[in-house]
């Protein structure tokens, strides 16, 4: 009898963990911005940001947009971005270097790509490839 009631306890304790864990799930660990700073004279381009596990779509992105997409899961999330002939793939979120952040954001220029954690202060971290 005592073994029933410490198998159901076990049972009922695993259930809450399950119920608890469900919840977190539904919210977002970060949010990636995609900030389209590119000439005025410059078409949309076109981006994609997607991890192992979600893909959130290719979209077209005007200049002065901001394109965001939400961070489910501890795993690395990369864009890939077009504008005219020129393409470029970074990592737009890397577990290790953002994990202690809710908002990455990248700004897009003609020159590149540019990561920071406050939106006002920019590091460039990647280039345009020409195909």
């Amino acid at each position: 009898m005592v073994a029933r009631s410490h198998f159901v306890l076990f049972l009922v304790s695993v259930f809450i963990l399950s119920v608890a864990g469900l919840g977190q799930h539904d919210k977002d660990l970060a949010t990636v911005h995609v900030i389209n700073a590119m000439p005025r004279d410059s078409g949309p381009m076109q981006i994609r940001c997607s991890s192992k596990y979600t893909d959130h779509g290719m979209r077209e992105l005007h200049v002065g947009d901001d394109y965001q997409c939400g961070v489910r899961e501890q795993a690395l999330y990369y864009c890939e971005a077009i504008s005219g002939r020129q393409i470029a793939s970074w990592h737009a979120f890397q577990p290790r270097r953002d994990k202690n952040h809710k908002a990455v954001f990248w700004l897009v220029k003609e020159d590149g790509f540019y990561l920071s954690w406050d939106n006002s202060s920019w590091v460039r971290k990647s280039g345009w490839y020409t195909e």
